[in-house]
């Protein structure tokens, strides 16, 4: 299973299927229908309906069955795991994204991270511009903390200097396996090695009282100085930070 494979069935979905999927995605929401579909034809030239699509993302392993949600009236569907996700998420670059002149054109200020400094802000408002650019713009028209890691993610992805990941599992002492947002590598190889740690937190305008700000940054803060401790990290130079996004 790949991206490229994924990419290939909504190739072949009604006009506005595909979008409407990864709005579901980056939403979080699961996708609900009736009934799974019990016939398909993989070689029919009609375009796949909602139902024939996400029964055929069933079949295939990339939707499983939410039990929570289920009832008798409908089936829910979520992605089962990161691994899936990740596959959600590059087909959302290379759909929505890479064709996209403002994602292309629109740069991050790195900077800070290519010199190892611990003030990062420069990158920090680089971010936050880029960010406001692509969602005001209704590039993706759904703003999440996955949307955000989605996106800063695909764009650092394609700059010179920088090797970056997202949702990198990480081994924690006494806490198991835990996924990071977005971990920044530079100068790798070199002694100047330094990996950038960053836990991202996303606020609706609605939500954003200073209160609930300050509550997400010491969440967000929390959680990236706890991923410093991962055993991938040990001997490395690890700086963490936390940035809280609202709007």
């Amino acid at each position: 299973m790949t991206a490229q494979d994924l990419d290939s069935f909504f190739d072949i979905a009604e006009k506005g299927l595909a979008d409407r999927i990864i709005d579901t995605y980056l939403t979080g929401r699961s996708f609900s229908i009736k009934s799974l579909a019990e016939n398909i034809n993989l070689n029919k030239t009609d375009k796949y309906s909602e139902v024939h699509l996400l029964s055929m993302l069933y079949y295939l392993g990339y939707l499983t069955i939410d039990p929570k949600l289920s009832s008798s009236s409908k089936l829910s569907l979520k992605i089962p795991n990161i691994f899936m996700s990740k596959l959600f998420a590059q087909c959302t670059v290379d759909l929505r994204l890479k064709p996209n002149s403002l994602f292309k054109d629109e740069v991050l200020d790195i900077t800070s991270l290519l010199e190892v400094n611990d003030d990062i802000s420069s990158f920090a408002n680089s971010c936050t511009e880029f960010l406001s650019t692509i969602f005001t713009n209704q590039v993706l028209s759904h703003m999440s903390e996955m949307a955000l890691n989605l996106v800063l993610h695909a764009k650092l992805d394609s700059m010179f200097g920088v090797f970056v990941e997202m949702q990198k599992s990480l081994r924690i002492v006494g806490k198991g396996e835990k996924y990071a947002d977005l971990v920044i590598t530079v100068n790798d190889g070199t002694e100047d090695e330094c990996i950038y740690l960053i836990e991202l937190k996303y606020a609706a305008k609605k939500d954003a009282t200073e209160a609930k700000l300050e509550s997400m940054k010491k969440e967000a803060t929390d959680q990236a100085q706890t991923y410093k401790t991962a055993l991938e990290f040990k001997d490395k130079q690890v700086k963490a930070y936390a940035m809280v996004f609202s709007g």
